[in-house]
């Protein structure tokens, strides 16, 4: 991050006053209860925002030689990204043309270094999704008048990041879609980073639950009081807007001793947790030494699945450092797995019962009324009136 920018984001917590109070924004939000239970409105979410697009994929790093592959499910669209020979990316539809089987398992990351072949009846196609050959079928398919070819999706790469459009290839403007997010996650560097593990798991919750968790640090004195409490403030976070994305710095609570060093050394590294919200799907976070990622993908109304990923300052990790950051993720999926999602679960299951329909988002609680307000507008935009 710059360092005029990390200046000016201290120099905002410097101003807030007592307990941060400066930190919060004017008002309170209401939301309904159902835009976590409702089947149709998941269904709306899923045209609007992860078929309609752009969505976060990976880190340029996970796919980094030729050959290399991820598949994910983006509003039931199953995509495959794979690493061409002159390094671009080609995404396309993770189904076979033959009899619609999936190519690569989903959600599974590899290597094809030539090819990739159905495991069907082996129909093979190029790495850029055309059609090489139907094996031992002779002139059994001589006739057919359609293209064969994978139909070709959406993606671009920049910043060390990869996005994608599940429903059409219409070209993607990453800058406009990160709507000013790109000058810190630009300065990040995150290409130079490399993976070093994606966990993955089923929890029974919407998928919104799963990124509120992120959005406030109101609950960690009470949530958190024997995990994390001690070392984090809890009144608080820094908040940014990006469009419908967002920033969130959790701050350490030693935070204000670093106003007390002359200004152009200050650093706000070493005080906090920044997160940027790639909304609808990714979490990017930036630690002091480390980048973490969280993908979700939504199964249906209270099932989410969940993929989080490790990387770390490349371009070599010895396996000293690499076990340190292993501990790191082991720790993360730790708190967020025994403290935060089995609330949340319990949550969502109030929720079901239709004792309540609605909650309320404080002011202290900025990130988490910007992601609301973001998705309840992106799906009234797209819902014809």
């Amino acid at each position: 991050m710059r360092k005029e920018r990390q200046i000016e984001l201290l120099d905002r917590v410097g101003a807030s006053g007592e307990r941060f109070a400066g930190l919060h924004v004017p008002a309170t939000m209401v939301n309904e209860t159902s835009c976590y239970t409702d089947p149709a409105n998941l269904e709306a979410e899923q045209r609007a925002l992860f078929r309609g697009g752009p969505v976060f994929f990976a880190l340029s790093c996970e796919l980094r030689q030729p050959g290399a592959y991820q598949a994910a499910t983006f509003g039931g669209v199953p995509l495959l990204v794979v690493r061409q020979g002159d390094g671009s990316l080609r995404a396309m539809v993770n189904i076979c043309r033959h009899r619609g089987a999936p190519l690569v398992p989903p959600m599974s990351t590899g290597h094809r270094p030539a090819a990739i072949s159905c495991p069907y009846h082996a129909w093979t196609y190029e790495l850029d999704g055309r059609l090489r050959a139907r094996p031992m079928a002779g002139d059994a398919f001589s006739d057919v008048g359609v293209s064969c070819d994978l139909p070709a999706r959406a993606v671009a790469e920049k910043y060390g990041m990869i996005f994608v459009r599940a429903d059409d290839a219409e070209p993607i403007d990453v800058d406009g879609f990160l709507s000013g997010a790109e000058d810190d996650l630009g300065a990040f560097d995150l290409d130079g980073y490399v993976h070093l593990e994606t966990r993955e798991n089923t929890w029974d919750m919407n998928w919104k639950l799963i990124l509120d968790t992120f959005t406030e640090s109101y609950h960690i004195r009470t949530l958190h009081k024997d995990s994390i409490a001690p070392a984090f403030n809890s009144d608080s976070v820094i908040y940014e807007g990006f469009g419908r994305h967002l920033m969130s710095i959790g701050l350490r609570k030693n935070v204000l001793d670093e106003l007390a060093k002359p200004r152009e050394e200050w650093s706000i590294i070493p005080y906090g947790t920044m997160q940027y919200f790639l909304v609808p799907n990714a979490l990017v976070v930036h630690q002091l030494d480390h980048v973490e990622v969280w993908r979700v993908e939504p199964i249906d109304v209270n099932h989410t699945r969940t993929r989080t990923s490790m990387y770390a300052p490349g371009p070599e990790v010895t396996e000293k450092a690499e076990r340190y950051f292993i501990k790191n993720l082991d720790l993360l999926l730790s708190v967020t797995g025994t403290e935060d999602f089995p609330m949340m679960e319990q949550i969502q299951a109030n929720m079901e019962s239709g004792a309540i329909d609605r909650l309320v988002y404080g002011k202290n609680e900025a990130p988490l009324i910007h992601f609301h307000t973001a998705i309840n507008e992106a799906v009234a935009a797209a819902t014809p009136s």
